[in-house]
């Protein structure tokens, strides 16, 4: 942390106590804009543990964000 942002946490705590340090999680809300079911997340993630993208027939040798986006729009 930075001193100012220090300096701000401990002004909120002595203003506030606890409450006025609680802060949401930052981002979009988890499970939102989702592409994938949960069936095909799992299938997904069973196929990148289980197998290399060659074992695939995919002109990878290893896993990519590249092959695996590839992956998905071939499943």
């Amino acid at each position: 942390m930075s001193r100012t942002t220090l300096i701000a946490v401990v002004k909120a705590y002595r203003a506030g106590g606890w409450k006025a340090l609680d802060v949401e999680r930052p981002g979009r809300p988890q499970g939102t804009s989702r592409t994938l079911t949960a069936e095909q997340e799992r299938e997904v993630q069973r196929l990148i543990r289980d197998r290399t993208p060659d074992q695939l027939k995919m002109i990878y040798a290893l896993w990519s964000r590249q092959a695996v986006a590839e992956l998905i729009l071939n499943r």
